[in-house]
């Protein structure tokens, strides 16, 4: 015994589109299209963008504390390379920065406050996450060519550094990246 299928509803469409018949559940029902309230799509960005920036603090945090322990004397002192010496000063930079704007976008969420400040955010982020990328490039050649002698702590150090450096460019990159989307979504 085969299943026929029920019928579909039709409406009569206006005789201005030219289009015909068209079925009722897709006929002026737009609602069911839109799944959340726009005012819920802007706090999970605002969630988002937090949970980045305080992720990239914690992960530089960390890259710093790392970089600063390498004091084992001798070639294996960080303070003789000006490439780890922009690492750490970047890394630093992006810490603060970082727990800075995640504490600001915390407070800003628990009063319901809106900033219209998003270019900002996005220009810090933009820069700070440049910053760091450009510090972990310098650092990357000559942990390598280290590494290529010698495997130790103080290049592991390094190595894990500059590993967590490019996850917080990365976290403040995407934050960037969403903040640019808010600006964008601002001007229309």
């Amino acid at each position: 015994m085969a299943m026929v299928p029920a019928p579909v509803e039709t409406t009569m469409m206006s005789s201005s589109s030219g289009k015909g018949y068209k079925p009722a559940a897709q006929h002026n029902n737009k609602a069911s299209y839109n799944a959340t309230p726009p005012e819920d799509d802007g706090e999970a960005v605002e969630g988002i963008v937090l949970v980045l920036r305080g992720g990239a603090a914690a992960v530089t945090f960390v890259a710093v504390a790392l970089v600063a322990s390498c004091r084992h004397g001798d070639w294996m002192e960080f303070a003789r390379y000006p490439e780890y010496r922009y690492l750490i000063g970047a890394s630093a930079v992006a810490c603060v920065y970082s727990a800075a704007q995640a504490l600001r976008n915390f407070r800003r969420m628990r009063r319901g406050y809106t900033s219209p400040a998003f270019f900002l955010d996005f220009a810090g982020d933009q820069m700070v996450a440049y910053g760091l990328i450009t510090a972990l490039s310098a650092a990357l050649p000559i942990t390598i060519r280290m590494r290529s002698a010698v495997i130790n702590i103080f290049t592991d150090a390094m190595t894990a550094a500059i590993s967590l450096s490019f996850i917080a460019f990365a976290a403040l990159a995407f934050s960037a990246m969403l903040s640019g989307f808010r600006i964008a979504a601002r001007a229309y």
